[in-house]
Order: structure tokens, then sequence, then C-alpha cells
């Protein structure tokens, strides 16, 4: 066996030795509470929504009963009510259970082809999105997902995007009255 697989190389011992210089250098009551991180993500998205909503202008157009501004300051008030709980019960000892995991090996590393495949597939979709119309855009995007996740029914994978893409283009269009656009199948929808 090599040195560095039993972890006695000199680059495999600088690592660690960094990563506990990293960990040493957290102030003691901060260290094994990533949540905190979490708290400060919930607490950020709360006072930049809270901020942009009250920057709404109210218009003849969008002036109603409720208004633009109720779903979006009820979104930044929850997220800042969890902000705060989730500090409060990690500052008092509270933990997260480690994730068990139900079909998957934690112990492995993320399969970054597969993340970035899916992120490019995403890409593709919002940008093809106004050109190719929701139906066709949609059902290449499931079509994609489904075989970067490892699905080996291609023919199975392509009927069931196009008719979940059909489904939710007639629900939203006939259903809801919120038009989508047709793209390249103007005419035929």
């Amino acid at each position: 066996m090599s040195a560095d697989i039993l972890g006695t190389s000199p680059t495999s011992k600088s690592r660690g030795a960094s990563a506990a210089r990293a960990a040493t250098r957290l102030p003691t009551w901060l260290r094994g509470r990533s949540e905190l991180g979490v708290a400060a993500l919930l607490a950020t998205l709360a006072i930049v929504i809270g901020f942009d909503t009250a920057h709404i202008r109210r218009t003849a157009v969008n002036a109603g009963v409720m208004g633009p501004q109720v779903v979006p300051t009820i979104i930044a008030i929850g997220l800042g009510v969890c902000s705060i709980a989730l500090t409060v019960s990690v500052l008092r000892g509270g933990r997260a259970a480690a994730e068990e995991g139900e079909d998957i090996d934690l112990t492995l590393a993320a399969h970054w082809p597969t993340v970035f495949g899916l992120a490019g597939v995403i890409l593709a979709y919002a940008l093809t999105l106004d050109f190719l119309g929701f139906v066709v855009s949609s059902a290449l995007l499931f079509y994609g997902s489904a075989l970067l996740l490892g699905s080996r029914r291609f023919v199975w994978a392509l009927v069931i995007g196009v008719l979940l893409a059909v489904g939710v283009f007639y629900g939203f269009v006939l259903g809801l009255g919120i038009p989508l656009p047709a793209g390249v199948l103007t005419g035929i929808l």
C-alpha cells in the first residue's frame, strides 16, 4: 500500500494539520454549531425580502384589498421567526440528528458530474423557455434530469416528460387562466 492511502504521506499530514488549525481558529462556543450558518442565511433572506417588500410601489393596477406587499411580508416575518428560533435552539444546546440516509452511503462524496449536469439542464431550460415554449422546454428538462439521475428507460422518460409538461401547461392556461409561452408550438396548443 502506498503511504498516501495509509494517510502517512507529507501531503495528507499537512491537509489534516491545516484542517485542525482552521478548526482551532473558531471560538470554542462556535465549534460544532454549523446550524448557526443556516440561521444567518434565513435572517439574511428575511432582511432582503423585507427590504424589497418595503419598496414595492402601489399603483392603480396592483391596488386591491390585500395589495402586493402582504404575502412577501408574511414570508419575511416567517423567515425571521425561523431564524430566531433556530438560533435560540442551537445556543441552548439543541443539535440536529445526523442524516441516517435511506438508500445512500453518506461516506461517499457528491457525484459532481451529475450535479453540474443537472445545473446545466436547468440553465438550458431557463435559456430556451421563451423560444421553445413551456411544453418543449419542460419535457426536455424532465427527460434530461431523468437520464442524469440514472434512468435507462429512454422512451418512457420522454413520454412521461411530454405528458407532464402538457398537463401542467393546460392546467395553468385553462384551469388557472395563467398564460405560459407556447414557443414553437404556437397555434398547435
